[in-house]
């Protein structure tokens, strides 16, 4: 069984499209969440997604969206987030699409792993980072009690499915747990501004093979749809985002 993996959309649906036209055939598609904010098309989007039939968990910016909240993201893009949920996800989606929105689950558990947006020792809000220390990481993939008692990484096992970071990679960690972060498709921050997503092949419940897939799409017709819904230094701002791959320039010392 073939599984493609994809998440942080972000209201691209050029990326989207690029991603899927890139795609070798599979058997089912799970997207980690955040289909909306910062991109110019949101509702074509969603209807996308919903048209292949792809199992989606909620992000933080589908739950800002939702429930008319915070998105609880970092600093440096937290302005660039509030201006285009207000302009644009606000602006152009329909109350249905709104409604779709909360009814995302907060993970899914599958047979042979767990899909979360950001961890699941938070599911919306906590960053799980590929420069991170194998400590760090166990820790933000376990709940409650044992979280705070864990030391190293014994018994942190399974599959792990994390988007959120807009960081692509692949980890083994020292207790056996696999993590698989597929990167953003629609706005990448790991200095490659190519849409990213990852295609895992299964075999019954165990993973088999991951693949680390990026695809070149037409960053200019993104840039240039933002023109209707934002100016200024905000524009420029997003704008380098989807060209550099990156939010350094955003980045305060």
């Amino acid at each position: 069984m073939r599984v493609l993996v994809l998440s942080d959309i972000h209201a691209n649906p050029h990326a989207l499209k690029a991603v899927m036209e890139d795609a070798p055939s599979h058997d089912e598609v799970i997207i980690l969440g955040d289909l909306v904010d910062y991109g110019p098309r949101p509702a074509e989007v969603i209807d996308e997604v919903r048209s292949f039939g792809a199992r989606v968990v909620r992000g933080n910016h589908d739950e800002a969206v939702a429930k008319g909240i915070d998105c609880g993201c970092g600093p440096a893009t937290h302005h660039l987030s509030v201006l285009t949920r207000e302009r644009i996800s606000y602006g152009t989606l329909s109350k249905a699409d709104i409604a779709w929105l909360d009814t995302l689950p907060y993970e899914l558990r599958l047979g042979w792993g767990l899909a979360v947006h950001a961890a699941p020792s938070n599911s919306l809000y906590t960053y799980v980072y590929p420069w991170m220390s194998n400590e760090e990481v166990c820790r933000e993939l376990v709940r409650g009690p044992r979280r705070l008692a864990l030391r190293r990484c014994e018994g942190v096992e399974g599959t792990y499915l994390l988007g959120h970071t807009h960081h692509q990679f692949v980890r083994r960690l020292p207790g056996g747990a696999l993590i698989i972060n597929p990167g953003s498709v629609g706005q990448p921050r790991d200095w490659d501004p190519r849409a990213a997503y990852a295609v895992i092949e299964l075999d019954g419940d165990e993973v088999r093979g991951v693949c680390l897939r990026r695809v070149g799409y037409d960053v200019g017709s993104v840039v240039e749809d933002l023109k209707n819904y934002v100016s200024g230094r905000e524009f420029e701002e997003l704008a380098r985002i989807y060209v550099t791959g990156s939010i350094d320039h955003l980045v305060k010392d």
